[in-house]
Order: C-alpha cells, then sequence, then structure tokens
C-alpha cells in the first residue's frame, strides 16, 4: 500500500462503533498522526500530529485509506439496515 507510512488500528475499548488508526512511519518509530470518524461529515478524517510535514504521495495515500474505509464502514451499515 503505502511507501513512507502505515495504518495500525488502535483499540480504544471506549465502546466506539467505529475503528481508530493510528498513522506511523514505515518503520513504526513516529506517531504521525490518527485516523478517525469525523460525525459532522459522517466520514473517516485524518488528524495529524503537531509538528508534523507531509508530502504529496503520503497525503494521498492517507486520503485514499479514509475514503476506502469510509466506503467499508457505509457498506456495512447498509447490509445491516437491509437484514
Amino acid at each position: 500500500m503505502a511507501d513512507w507510512i502505515k495504518f495500525v488500528e488502535v483499540n480504544l475499548r471506549d465502546g466506539r462503533k467505529t475503528s481508530v488508526w493510528a498513522v506511523l512511519t514505515i518503520d513504526g518509530t513516529k506517531n504521525l498522526g490518527h485516523v478517525s470518524w469525523y460525525p459532522a461529515w459522517r466520514k473517516y478524517s485524518f488528524y495529524p500530529n503537531p509538528q508534523t510535514v507531509f508530502e504529496w504521495q503520503c497525503l494521498r495515500d492517507i486520503a485514499e485509506f479514509c475514503q476506502d474505509n469510509t466506503a467499508h464502514h457505509n457498506k456495512r451499515l447498509k447490509g445491516e439496515k437491509e437484514n
């Protein structure tokens, strides 16, 4: 997937209905921020940590990850409503 970053699901154990992922450097040594649900937009969004800088490919990878997981979430919800 991404060349410079990775996404690691975080288990917050706080009763959330949606997932949260830490965005880390590929070697796992730096936490760059996290991806979580933004209710006002009804989409997964990226929350960068202060003092972080991103180049275009990392931003594309993060945007694609948010878009894919939003689509997966909506598809799952639609399936639950049909049952």
